[in-house]
């Protein structure tokens, strides 16, 4: 491998904020959860979730921690994230521990690169380009490729610890900001509330659970609006149906994945 395509990376508070190995780019790893009112993410969407306390007990420059408390609208949590790097690969793993019953929409250890950095991706036998119809292509599986002329990279989702709340998805987005890949625990049945909400830029519109029950055993709407939003894309009306998990204080749920780069 030539000295020019070691990756290079960039440590903010414990976490990569980008990486760079040859011509390929990453711009934003981290963790992502939410609930029915709240949204924790590292970046400037978060809202309704207050960190408690954050620090970083090891930054680069091959391996990075963070560690931190969140409060959010429905439950709290405390969560480690540890990075390595090494010339050909990135290793990312996240633990969260709830501190109170919490629900979840779901929860996210995540990757993202720059558009340019590959032309196409190839997850769950599905292969396409990036378009930017903001399409969750999301299976099942552990592991996902992407591709181009300056090189590859392979994600495989190495550990996943679910408990009875969740089961385990990966999925790559042809979003604005880029390539987006989550490795992701999304909840499954039976699940702790049903909820259908519609966002917008002008108002937020969320059913509780006994009226989200209601609306979707009618006729139609359940297979309707089931995580529409994702499905729809780009342009989407942002109107969709999930269910959420209920996790008792004190479990812990993981998500680990390795990025390995093979450059040209």
């Amino acid at each position: 491998m030539h000295e020019a395509e070691r990756m290079e990376c960039d440590w903010v508070e414990g976490l990569p904020a980008a990486i760079r190995i040859g011509a390929i780019e990453g711009t934003a790893f981290g963790i992502e959860t939410a609930d029915r009112h709240s949204f924790f993410t590292f970046a400037p969407e978060r809202y309704g979730a207050r960190i408690i306390d954050d620090h970083a007990p090891f930054i680069g420059p091959e391996t990075g921690e963070r560690r931190l408390s969140v409060e959010m609208a429905e439950g709290a949590w405390e969560a480690k994230v540890t990075s390595a790097v090494s010339p050909q690969q990135l290793a990312l793993k996240a633990s969260l521990t709830t501190l109170s019953p919490s629900l979840f929409q779901d929860f996210v250890l995540r990757a993202v690169f720059s558009r340019d950095s590959f032309v196409e991706a190839e997850i769950g036998g599905e292969r396409f380009g990036h378009v930017g119809r903001d399409l969750y292509h999301q299976y099942p599986v552990q592991r996902a490729r992407l591709t181009g002329p300056h090189g590859t990279v392979t994600i495989r989702v190495t550990e996943a610890a679910t408990g009875p709340w969740f089961e385990q998805l990966l999925y790559v987005r042809d979003a604005p900001e880029g390539w987006v890949v989550h490795a992701r625990l999304l909840p499954k049945p039976p699940y702790a509330q049903l909820w259908i909400r519609w966002f917008t830029r002008f108002f937020r519109l969320s059913l509780p659970d006994g009226a989200s029950r209601t609306l979707l055993a009618l006729p139609g709407i359940g297979r309707t609006l089931w995580y529409a939003a994702e499905r729809g894309g780009a342009g989407a009306l942002q109107l969709q149906a999930t269910g959420l998990a209920g996790v008792p204080a004190e479990e812990t749920l993981a998500l680990a994945m390795e990025l390995d780069f093979d450059t040209r």
